[in-house]
């Protein structure tokens, strides 16, 4: 720890902010910067596509911590700056003001960006992403301007949902249309995503499945309808895209380092440069309960790596493994998921609490690695200690 002296940190988001106080925590004195692209103090991303969508005021967003936790660390934050280069050689970052800032040591923290949809149309006033803070008041905004407006979700998932989920709440018809043949494929299972799109239909939002868009049609620079492959025209005044999200890769490729759908990282989230890190969203690397290199797009997975990239950069003991983890608040359900699924064996089980209530677990040679469940929010921490310690399936 003698050498480092500077660590510089790109992105101002959960990862980076954390790692920044995880850094004070474990005793590193030398100077900590950390960069934001956006002009906001650092904020909870997750509220963005739920309950800040429903307020009827303009709402505050919540706080990542308190101001004064960064000041009272000496945490440097500058915020509304852009990294545009990275010499290694030299060990400096450039801004995009041509400030050069020297680093002993560097992380990327830069999260990911929303898929863009690749239609003509898609520049039309009314089309909305949901990412940041902006995209969010933006969006809220459309949605109270027009309450007669008529909206289209692309996309089932998560953040498409909870989108549609919003809109019910607030009585609005909407429309989901995705291109796979069911909602949450990436997180949720078969039978959940059945269960989830049954609850859902029920609460109003109408799905379309196996879909394509093929265009957006405007008229006098704004949204007037949806055009599928298929010929099928969707009226809507608001379209919200919600595909995906791809990482913030591009300025690592520029300096060299290797990636592969993230940031490719090791097990203390080293990049192939070993002066340089990467955490969160744009990072993809091992993980204890999953094969190869995943990349996880979950607060908890953000701060769990910057307790890794701490601990490294401090020469201190790794955390303990910690189970990966989501969950969504999709019109009245609280979806959360553990573990990472692959080609197990579910077993599913109605909860008695309520019947609004389920669970399901994967087994996978006998042996616990996910579970899934809906409102049973207070059987979480038991579910991961059950998956941490590899419980196996009762089989007498």
């Amino acid at each position: 720890m003698q050498s480092i002296k500077r660590i510089v940190i790109i992105g101002s988001g959960t990862a980076g902010i954390n790692l920044a106080l995880n850094l004070r925590q474990n005793g590193f004195a030398g100077n900590v910067t950390v960069f934001g692209t956006e002009h906001h103090d650092p904020y909870q991303r997750p509220p963005l596509s739920k309950n800040w969508l429903l307020s009827d005021n303009d709402p505050s967003p919540i706080p990542l911590r308190p101001a004064s936790a960064l000041e009272e660390n000496e945490i440097v934050l500058r915020l509304g700056q852009e990294v545009a280069l990275i010499d290694r050689k030299r060990a400096v970052i450039v801004t995009e003001t041509g400030e050069e800032i020297p680093y002993d040591r560097l992380v990327f923290a830069t999260g990911a960006a929303p898929r863009r949809l690749d239609v003509p149309g898609a520049d039309l006033k009314g089309v909305f992403y949901l990412r940041s803070l902006d995209d969010a008041a933006a969006l809220r905004r459309a949605m109270r301007d027009n309450l007669s407006a008529e909206a289209v979700v692309v996309g089932a998932g998560v953040i498409g949902l909870e989108v549609a989920s919003a809109f019910t709440t607030l009585n609005r018809p909407v429309t989901v249309v995705e291109a796979g043949a069911r909602v949450l494929a990436r997180v949720a299972s078969v039978s959940v995503a059945a269960q989830v799109t049954q609850r859902l239909e029920k609460a109003g939002i109408h799905f379309l499945f196996e879909k394509a868009v093929a265009r957006i049609e405007g008229e006098s620079g704004s949204v007037k309808a949806l055009e599928l492959a298929d010929g099928t025209r969707l009226p809507a005044q608001l379209v919200i895209i919600g595909i995906g999200a791809v990482p913030q890769e591009s300025l690592a490729l520029k300096a060299g380092l290797t990636c592969d759908d993230g940031i490719l990282v090791d097990e203390e989230m080293r990049t192939s440069d070993e002066h340089i890190y990467a955490i969160g969203d744009c990072a993809r690397g091992p993980n204890e309960f999953a094969r190869g290199k995943v990349r996880i797009e979950t607060i908890h997975n953000a701060m769990h790596q910057a307790k890794l990239a701490a601990a490294s950069l401090c020469d201190k003991p790794a955390p303990a493994p910690a189970v990966p983890r989501f969950w969504s608040d999709l019109a009245g359900m609280k979806l959360q998921g553990l573990g990472i699924r692959s080609d197990s064996e579910v077993i599913e089980e109605q909860h008695g609490e309520s019947e609004d209530a389920g669970e399901y677990h994967h087994f996978e040679n006998g042996q616990l690695v996910a579970t899934e469940t809906i409102n049973l929010p207070m059987r979480q921490n038991e579910f991961a200690s059950l998956i941490v310690s590899r419980a196996r399936a009762d089989t007498e």
